[in-house]
């Protein structure tokens, strides 16, 4: 009598991408404390044993094994059997902080506490439409920051990190050869500012900034060996643009903090300064339609919780523009999540 095969038991593959899916938070907050114990820096070019880890970091080594087992697991690290010592991998490579591209600073900041109660506490976010952040700062965020340099250095890091990434990527992904004067609205230290003048000699620069980050823009621009042609002004982009009649304005991971209701102050002080063939450039994330999966849309929830912000649609920031007297010309996809958004005086 032939054997009968046995009923498969396996969970459908529904199943099991919901369960990694459900899980994908502690892989995040494993990542999130190798940064923190600074592991990708320990280790570098040399491969250490779980010992020599442990007393670096000032962890338990039989149980910091556990972790490098999981994190080996993930392809981050490597281990010999033969000397017992552990490896960054290309990918764990990605959390050296001395790693251009870094993801570093990300992890650092994502693993905050305050991120991850107000992550914690996106129910009430959905309920009020309101950041959550702020209940447990006993302020907004932009004002805790001011008074807690410390954290904000760690937040900062984060957004330096990614502009990392993202300058090289609008620079390549928008033509800016034909401007004379560019102003970055916002522009932090420069750091996208000094990618487009590099790449475009003719070019003159100025970064706009509250006078606290002034200070340290003009610091960044001069160790570049930009200062000859790029200036710093401080200000406020809620009261007044200075620098007038320039030919572009640029509006660099601004937009997304704010409601529609701040973002039109902005908007309205910018076009104010510009001249009738002035462009705008807005470099953000544009949310495709709701059934593709897009980064985006987990970085919407995320300005949602810290500031009270968004991500928008391509149709939102046509209607954004045209009430602060702009339009939307174009939509310049880059090989990062950030699109350049252009836009002319109505």
């Amino acid at each position: 009598m032939s054997q009968q095969p046995r009923a498969s038991h396996a969970p459908p593959p529904a199943a099991l991408q919901m369960t990694q899916m459900v899980y994908g938070f502690w892989v995040s907050r494993s990542l999130q404390i190798m940064a923190e114990l600074e592991l990708a820096d320990t280790i570098g070019d040399t491969p250490k044993t779980v010992e020599e880890l442990a007393e670096a970091s000032g962890t338990h080594a039989p149980t910091l094994r556990r972790l490098l087992r999981l994190l080996s697991g993930l392809g981050v690290l490597v281990k010999d059997e033969s000397t017992q010592r552990w490896a960054l991998t290309e990918l764990g490579g990605m959390l050296r902080k001395d790693n251009p591209g870094s993801v570093y600073g990300s992890l650092r900041a994502h693993g905050h506490i305050l991120s991850w109660q107000a992550w914690g506490d996106l129910a009430t976010a959905l309920k009020t439409g309101k950041p959550t952040v702020e209940k447990f700062m006993g302020d907004t965020f932009f004002n805790y920051m001011t008074t807690h340099p410390d954290v904000a250095a760690i937040f900062n890091g984060s957004m330096a990190a990614y502009q990392t990434l993202n300058a090289p990527a609008v620079v390549n992904g928008y033509d800016f050869s034909s401007a004379r004067s560019i102003v970055d609205v916002g522009g932090g230290t420069g750091m996208l500012l000094t990618h487009i003048l590099k790449a475009n000699p003719g070019v003159r620069g100025t970064v706009f900034e509250m006078p606290h980050v002034a200070v340290e823009a003009r610091e960044r621009i001069a160790e570049q060996e930009l200062s000859p042609r790029c200036d710093v002004v401080a200000g406020d982009f809620f009261e007044r643009i200075v620098p007038e009649g320039k030919d572009v304005y640029i509006l660099s991971q601004i937009l997304h903090d704010w409601d529609d209701e701040q973002s039109l102050r902005i908007l309205k002080c910018i076009r104010a300064a510009m001249r009738p063939d002035s462009r705008l450039l807005i470099v953000e994330t544009v949310l495709p339609g709701d059934n593709v999966p897009h980064f985006g849309n987990l970085y919407d929830l995320a300005m949602l919780v810290l500031v009270g912000g968004r991500e928008r649609t391509g149709p939102e920031y046509t209607a954004l523009l045209e009430k602060a007297g702009l339009r939307l010309s174009n939509v310049f996809p880059t090989t990062m999540p950030p699109s350049v958004v252009e836009a002319v005086v109505a």
